[in-house]
C-alpha cells in the first residue's frame, strides 16, 4: 500500500519542492523542471476548526501565488447564505467575507471545491474546506453520497442536497424553508454535507432555480430520502506499508494511523422531475409561403385555437392544417388558402394556455406576425429560410425542380391568373422519400414521407415490386396505409409480408398523388431490402433481483434505445440484433404502463427504479449470447457504464512532463517519496470533503 499525502504532508512536500528546485538548478537543455505541484495550504484565520468567531472576514494563506476559477459557483456555505458572499485572491491569499449575520453556537463550514489553482500552471487544489464555530464547539458529523438522475443514472453537477430536523413537519418543510445545512454536488455526483450536529434529519436534494435552498418553483428538480439519517463518526486504524526501495519486495516499515470514520458516506439520491412545467411561447415562425412554425416552452395539453383579426367572421382554423409533434410543443400548420399564402404579412391571433406567475395555466391569447421570407434566385435559395428547397425537398418541389424563377412566377401569381406570354410554367411536383435505412430489420414495415399533405392519392398507381433475378421484377399485393399520428407519413404492408434477404423496390406513378396545393408527384422509384437472419445476433438476459414487472432497454454508446423487452420469467429476450456493442437498462415497471414514471413529493412517491447492466456486450452476427445480470449487484452509483455516461468530469489537462524529459536525458533516477513512488507534488488542503 502506498503511502496518501493529507495536510500533515505539507513538510514533505516543502522538502521535496526544495529537492526539486535544487536540481533545478542544473543547467538543462529543457530550461529545469516543470511546476506540476498544486497549491499548499499554509494558514487560516481564523485557524481551521476555530471556536467562538465573531468575525465576517475570513483569509486563506498558500505557499504560492494563486488564482481562482469561478469561485462564486463552486463555493458552498453551510448554513445557506441567503446574500452572496465575496470572495477575492491576491497574490498567494484568499479573502472571503460573509454578507449574512453569523448565528450564534453555529457550525460553520466552508467549502472552495477545486477553484483555487496554481497562478503560473493552473495545478488545481482539489475539495479546498474548513470549519469554524460561533460557539464554544465544533459540530463534526458528516452525511455524504451521491445524486444522480433518476431516469438514466446521469451523475448530477451542481445541485444542494441539505438537511432538515426530524421535529419539522415532513415534506412541508422542504416547501417553506431553506436548508438547514447543505452541500453541493460535484462532477461525480457527490455530495458532503459538513458540521452537522448530532441527531436525526430529513435528507432533500433539489437543483435550486432561485438559490433560495428550498422548493418553490414548479420546474425545479427533486429528490428526497424515504428514511431518516443519524449520522455518526468512529476510530479506526489505517495500515501503511513502506517498501525498502522501488524494485524490492523488502518490507522497511509498516505504519500505523488512526483514522475517523464517518457515516453513512453513500447516500444515494435519484432526482426527479414532479412533471410541472411553465408553459410559454418560445418562438414563432414562417419558413415558406404555406408553412408557420410554433415552438412552445413545455409539452402542451391541447392545440391553439387560431383567429383571423382582419375578419372576425373567418374561420382561421379551418385554414391552417396542423401537424404536431406528439408533445404538443412543437407544432407545423400548413396553410390551406391560396390569398393568405400570397400575402406578405399574416397577421393572426393565437389563443393558448400559459403559466402564471402564481402557477397556474391560464388562457392567453397573442397577435402574431408571420412574415414571408424573401425569395432568391440561385444557390443562395437557401439563405431565404427554405433550406430544405435548395436540397430537392421543399414546399414548392422536389428533385425535379426546375429554375427557381419560373416557380416564384407559378407561386406569386394569383387563381386564375394567366403565366407570362413568354414563357410557359414549370411543372412544380411534390416528392415522396422513405424513411430511414434502406435496409430494413426482420419484420419492419418500410415508412414514407410526402412533402406536403396530400389532397388525393390512387393507390393504384402504386406498385410495390420484388425482384426475383438480376433484371425480373415480379408484383405483389400489398396494404399503404396512412400514419395514425403522423400527418405526412405512410406505412407499406407486403401481403402476406416481406421476406428476409429479399430486395423490394416502390414504384409510384406520376399524378397518382397530389398535394394539397395541386402539385402532383412524379414518376419515383424507391429501393428496400431486409436483412438476412444469419446478419443478426440474439441476446438473453438471465434476471435476478426483479419480482414484479419490469423492461429492459438495449443502448447505444449514446445511451439511446435501440430495441425494447419485457422481462418474463426472469428473463430478458432480444432477438434480431444487428452485431454492434450495446449497453442495457432496466426500469422497474411498478404500474405496469410500459413507461418510465417520475415520482412525486405530495404524495410521496419515490420515481420507478432504474438499473444499468455494469458493462459492455458484444454482439456479433449469428452468435447467440446469454448473460447473467444481477441488479443488486453492485451499489446504484456504481453501475453505469463510463462510456453511456454522458456527464463524464471534464478531463484534467495533462502536461508533458518535462521533469521526466530532464531525468531520462540526464541518466538521472526520479526522487522517490519514501513510500517507493516518484511524487510530483503533494496534494493538500485544509480537509477533504468526502473522502
Amino acid at each position: 500500500m502506498t503511502q496518501k499525502s493529507s495536510i500533515s504532508g505539507v513538510g514533505s512536500a516543502v522538502l521535496l519542492t526544495g529537492l526539486l528546485a535544487g536540481c533545478a538548478s542544473i543547467g538543462t537543455p529543457g530550461g529545469g523542471l516543470y511546476d506540476e505541484t498544486p497549491p499548499v495550504f499554509v494558514s487560516s484565520d481564523p485557524a481551521d476548526g476555530e471556536t467562538n468567531v465573531t468575525k465576517k472576514k475570513f483569509t486563506l494563506k498558500f505557499n504560492e501565488n494563486i488564482k481562482l476559477d469561478n469561485a462564486l459557483d463552486k463555493m458552498t456555505i453551510s448554513p445557506p447564505q441567503q446574500k452572496s458572499p465575496t470572495i477575492l485572491s491576491n497574490a498567494k491569499t484568499v479573502t472571503i467575507e460573509l454578507q449574512d449575520s453569523l448565528r450564534p453556537n453555529t457550525t460553520y463550514s466552508v467549502s472552495l471545491g477545486d477553484a483555487v489553482q496554481d497562478n503560473n500552471e493552473g495545478n488545481v487544489l482539489e475539495h479546498t474546506s474548513f470549519t469554524f464555530s460561533t460557539g464554544d464547539h465544533i459540530d463534526s458529523l458528516r452525511i455524504s453520497g451521491y445524486l444522480l438522475n433518476a431516469e438514466d443514472l446521469e451523475p448530477v453537477t451542481g445541485a444542494y442536497v441539505g438537511i432538515y430536523p426530524d421535529t419539522a413537519v415532513a415534506d412541508s418543510i422542504f416547501m417553506l424553508e431553506s436548508m438547514q445545512r447543505a452541500g453541493k454536488t460535484d462532477a461525480y455526483g457527490r455530495y458532503s454535507i459538513e458540521g452537522i450536529a448530532r441527531g436525526s434529519y430529513r435528507l432533500y436534494a433539489i437543483v435550486d432555480g432561485n438559490t433560495n435552498y428550498r422548493y418553490d418553483l414548479r420546474t425545479e428538480n427533486i429528490a428526497f430520502c424515504d428514511s431518516l439519517i443519524s449520522p455518526s463518526m468512529s476510530g479506526t486504524v489505517e495500515y501503511d506499508t513502506i517498501w525498502a526501495d522501488r524494485d524490492s519486495t523488502r518490507i522497511d516499515t509498516v505504519l500505523t494511523r488512526n483514522r475517523i470514520s464517518y457515516a453513512p458516506e453513500n447516500v444515494t439520491m435519484l432526482l426527479f422531475s414532479e412533471g410541472k412545467y411553465n408553459r410559454y411561447l418560445e418562438d414563432t415562425g414562417r419558413p415558406d409561403s404555406c408553412l408557420l412554425r410554433v415552438r412552445f416552452a413545455a409539452p402542451m395539453e391541447s392545440l391553439p385555437v387560431w383567429s383571423y383579426p382582419a375578419d372576425s367572421t373567418v374561420d382561421a382554423g379551418a385554414l391552417l392544417l396542423a401537424e404536431p409533434n406528439p408533445t404538443l410543443d412543437t407544432l407545423s400548420y400548413w396553410i390551406t388558402d391560396t390569398a393568405w399564402i400570397n400575402r406578405d404579412t399574416l397577421t393572426l391571433g393565437m389563443t393558448y394556455m400559459m403559466t402564471d406567475t402564481a402557477g397556474v395555466d391560464v388562457p392567453r391569447t397573442d397577435t402574431i406576425q408571420f412574415v414571408r421570407p424573401a425569395r432568391k434566385t440561385g444557390p443562395d435559395n437557401a439563405k431565404s429560410g427554405d433550406k430544405e428547397k435548395k436540397k430537392g425537398w421543399g414546399l414548392f418541389g422536389g428533385k425535379n425542380d426546375k429554375k427557381d424563377k419560373d416557380m416564384k412566377d407559378k407561386h406569386d401569381r394569383k387563381p386564375g391568373q394567366e403565366a407570362p406570354t413568354d414563357s410557359l410554367p414549370a411543372i412544380v411536383y411534390m416528392s415522396v422519400k422513405q424513411l430511414g435505412a434502406s435496409t430494413l430489420n426482420i419484420g419492419q414495415k418500410p415508412k414514407f414521407e410526402v412533402s406536403a399533405p396530400l389532397a388525393s392519392i390512387d393507390v393504384g398507381g402504386l406498385h410495390l415490386k420484388r425482384q426475383v433475378n438480376d433484371s425480373t421484377w415480379t408484383d405483389m399485393k400489398f396494404r399503404w396505409e396512412k400514419d395514425s399520428v403522423k400527418l405526412r407519413s405512410y406505412q407499406l404492408f407486403a401481403v402476406p409480408y416481406f421476406s428476409p434477404g429479399e430486395k423490394y423496390k416502390l414504384v409510384v406513378d406520376s399524378a397518382c398523388m397530389y398535394d394539397i396545393y395541386g402539385n402532383p408527384v412524379n414518376r419515383t422509384e424507391l429501393s428496400f431490402s431486409e436483412h438476412k437472419p444469419e446478419e443478426y445476433a440474439h441476446l438473453l438476459f438471465q434476471v435476478k433481483g426483479i419480482s414484479g414487472k419490469a423492461f429492459v432497454c438495449l443502448l447505444n454508446d449514446k445511451d439511446k434505445e435501440v430495441q425494447r423487452a419485457d422481462v418474463k420469467g426472469n428473463q430478458a429476450k432480444f432477438v434480431n440484433v444487428l452485431p454492434g456493442t450495446y449497453y442495457a437498462r432496466m426500469v422497474e415497471d411498478l404500474n405496469g404502463n410500459g413507461e418510465w414514471d417520475h415520482g412525486t413529493l405530495t404524495p410521496r412517491r419515490q420515481p420507478e427504479p432504474v438499473y444499468y447492466f455494469n458493462g459492455e456486450l458484444s454482439l456479433r452476427a449469428n452468435w447467440s449470447i446469454s448473460q447473467n445480470w444481477d441488479v443488486d449487484e453492485l451499489p446504484v452509483y456504481k453501475q453505469k457504464p463510463l462510456k453511456v455516461t454522458q456527464n463524464k468530469p471534464k478531463e484534467k489537462q495533462e502536461k508533458k512532463s518535462k521533469n521526466a524529459e530532464y531525468y531520462a536525458k540526464m541518466g538521472i533516477t526520479p526522487p522517490q517519496t519514501n513510500s517507493g513512488t516518484t511524487t510530483s507534488g503533494a496534494n493538500s488542503s485544509l480537509h477533504s470533503v468526502g473522502n
